[in-house]
Protein backbone atom coordinates (compact mmCIF):
# COMPACT_ATOMS: atom_id res chain seq x y z
CA UNK A 1 0.00 0.00 0.00
CA UNK A 2 1.14 3.49 -0.84
CA UNK A 3 2.12 5.42 2.37
CA UNK A 4 0.47 8.83 2.47
CA UNK A 5 3.07 11.57 3.49
CA UNK A 6 0.44 14.60 4.03
CA UNK A 7 -3.31 14.14 3.41
CA UNK A 8 -3.44 14.91 -0.25
CA UNK A 9 -6.74 17.19 -1.79
CA UNK A 10 -7.76 14.94 -4.87
CA UNK A 11 -10.50 15.89 -6.97
CA UNK A 12 -12.58 13.11 -9.06
CA UNK A 13 -14.17 14.00 -11.90
CA UNK A 14 -16.42 11.07 -13.66
CA UNK A 15 -19.88 11.33 -14.69
CA UNK A 16 -20.59 7.30 -14.03
CA UNK A 17 -21.53 8.13 -10.57
CA UNK A 18 -21.28 4.69 -8.90
CA UNK A 19 -17.56 4.19 -10.17
CA UNK A 20 -16.64 7.79 -8.83
CA UNK A 21 -18.62 6.97 -5.33
CA UNK A 22 -16.69 3.44 -5.35
CA UNK A 23 -13.47 4.83 -6.10
CA UNK A 24 -13.92 8.21 -3.58
CA UNK A 25 -14.35 5.41 -1.20
CA UNK A 26 -11.49 3.45 -1.24
CA UNK A 27 -9.35 6.58 -1.64
CA UNK A 28 -10.87 7.71 1.59
CA UNK A 29 -9.76 4.50 3.01
CA UNK A 30 -6.17 5.28 2.05
CA UNK A 31 -6.10 8.41 4.06
CA UNK A 32 -6.31 10.65 0.95
CA UNK A 33 -8.81 13.72 1.46
CA UNK A 34 -11.38 13.25 -1.89
CA UNK A 35 -14.31 15.19 -3.32
CA UNK A 36 -15.95 13.89 -6.35
CA UNK A 37 -17.80 15.66 -9.24
CA UNK A 38 -20.11 13.96 -11.71
CA UNK A 39 -20.77 16.70 -14.02
CA UNK A 40 -18.49 19.51 -15.40
CA UNK A 41 -20.04 22.17 -13.74
CA UNK A 42 -19.56 20.43 -10.69
CA UNK A 43 -16.18 19.82 -11.33
CA UNK A 44 -15.37 23.35 -11.91
CA UNK A 45 -17.18 24.46 -8.83
CA UNK A 46 -15.38 21.62 -6.76
CA UNK A 47 -11.71 22.88 -7.92
CA UNK A 48 -12.36 26.30 -7.23
CA UNK A 49 -13.83 25.63 -3.68
CA UNK A 50 -11.35 23.13 -2.42
CA UNK A 51 -8.13 23.38 -4.59
CA UNK A 52 -7.72 20.03 -5.23
CA UNK A 53 -3.72 19.32 -5.28
CA UNK A 54 -4.25 16.41 -7.66
CA UNK A 55 -7.36 15.76 -10.12
CA UNK A 56 -8.07 13.10 -12.03
CA UNK A 57 -10.08 13.52 -14.91
CA UNK A 58 -12.63 11.20 -16.83
CA UNK A 59 -11.98 11.79 -20.53
CA UNK A 60 -15.15 11.25 -21.58
CA UNK A 61 -17.78 13.92 -19.73
CA UNK A 62 -20.81 15.02 -20.84
CA UNK A 63 -21.52 18.26 -22.04
CA UNK A 64 -18.03 19.47 -22.65
CA UNK A 65 -14.88 17.89 -24.42
CA UNK A 66 -12.57 16.44 -21.82
CA UNK A 67 -9.69 18.59 -23.38
CA UNK A 68 -11.62 21.76 -22.72
CA UNK A 69 -12.37 20.59 -19.11
CA UNK A 70 -8.33 19.79 -18.69
CA UNK A 71 -7.85 23.50 -20.37
CA UNK A 72 -9.97 24.96 -18.31
CA UNK A 73 -8.92 23.43 -14.78
CA UNK A 74 -5.40 23.97 -15.90
CA UNK A 75 -6.03 27.59 -16.81
CA UNK A 76 -7.68 28.24 -13.35
CA UNK A 77 -5.74 26.45 -11.05
CA UNK A 78 -2.00 26.12 -13.10
CA UNK A 79 -0.13 24.22 -10.43
CA UNK A 80 -2.89 21.86 -9.67
CA UNK A 81 -1.42 17.78 -11.27
CA UNK A 82 -4.13 16.39 -13.57
CA UNK A 83 -4.03 12.43 -14.02
CA UNK A 84 -6.53 11.95 -17.11
CA UNK A 85 -8.74 8.21 -16.74
CA UNK A 86 -9.61 7.40 -19.55
CA UNK A 87 -12.27 3.99 -20.37
CA UNK A 88 -10.32 4.65 -24.27
CA UNK A 89 -7.55 2.25 -24.97
CA UNK A 90 -5.99 4.36 -27.23
CA UNK A 91 -5.91 8.35 -26.94
CA UNK A 92 -8.36 9.88 -28.84
CA UNK A 93 -6.60 13.17 -30.88
CA UNK A 94 -7.80 15.39 -28.31
CA UNK A 95 -6.47 13.80 -25.38
CA UNK A 96 -3.22 13.84 -27.16
CA UNK A 97 -3.20 16.95 -27.46
CA UNK A 98 -3.26 17.33 -23.68
CA UNK A 99 -1.06 14.30 -22.42
CA UNK A 100 2.09 16.44 -22.64
CA UNK A 101 0.27 18.81 -19.92
CA UNK A 102 -0.89 15.81 -18.13
CA UNK A 103 1.02 14.31 -14.70
CA UNK A 104 -0.11 10.48 -16.13
CA UNK A 105 -2.91 8.83 -18.56
CA UNK A 106 -4.38 5.71 -16.52
CA UNK A 107 -6.77 2.97 -18.45
CA UNK A 108 -10.05 1.92 -16.82
CA UNK A 109 -10.28 -0.77 -15.11
CA UNK A 110 -7.50 0.68 -12.53
CA UNK A 111 -6.48 -0.99 -9.57
CA UNK A 112 -6.69 0.90 -6.65
CA UNK A 113 -2.90 0.84 -5.73
CA UNK A 114 -1.64 2.21 -9.02
CA UNK A 115 -4.12 5.21 -8.61
CA UNK A 116 -2.54 5.67 -4.82
CA UNK A 117 0.78 5.41 -6.38
CA UNK A 118 0.17 8.00 -9.58
CA UNK A 119 -1.57 10.45 -7.08
CA UNK A 120 1.13 10.37 -4.31
CA UNK A 121 3.77 10.97 -7.48
CA UNK A 122 1.96 13.81 -8.85
CA UNK A 123 1.69 15.06 -5.03
CA UNK A 124 5.31 14.98 -4.87
CA UNK A 125 6.31 16.45 -8.23
CA UNK A 126 3.67 19.12 -7.19
CA UNK A 127 4.93 19.53 -3.85
CA UNK A 128 8.84 19.66 -5.39
CA UNK A 129 7.70 22.78 -7.44
CA UNK A 130 6.13 24.73 -4.63
CA UNK A 131 6.75 26.26 -1.27
CA UNK A 132 5.84 25.23 2.10
CA UNK A 133 5.31 21.41 0.12
CA UNK A 134 2.65 23.32 -1.67
CA UNK A 135 0.79 24.64 1.22
CA UNK A 136 0.34 27.71 2.87
CA UNK A 137 1.41 27.96 6.76
CA UNK A 138 -2.79 27.29 7.14
CA UNK A 139 -2.83 24.37 5.37
CA UNK A 140 -4.42 25.78 2.11
CA UNK A 141 -3.11 25.42 -1.57
CA UNK A 142 -0.47 27.95 -2.16
CA UNK A 143 -2.09 29.14 -5.72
Amino acid sequence: MVQIMAQVKVLLVDDEKDYAVTLKERLQLRGYDVQAACTVEDAFEAADSSNPEVILLDMKMPGMDGADVFNRLKSSHPDVEIIIVSGQGAMNERAKEISGRAFDYLIKPVEIQDVARKIQEAWEKRSSRLPEGGRDAGGKDAN
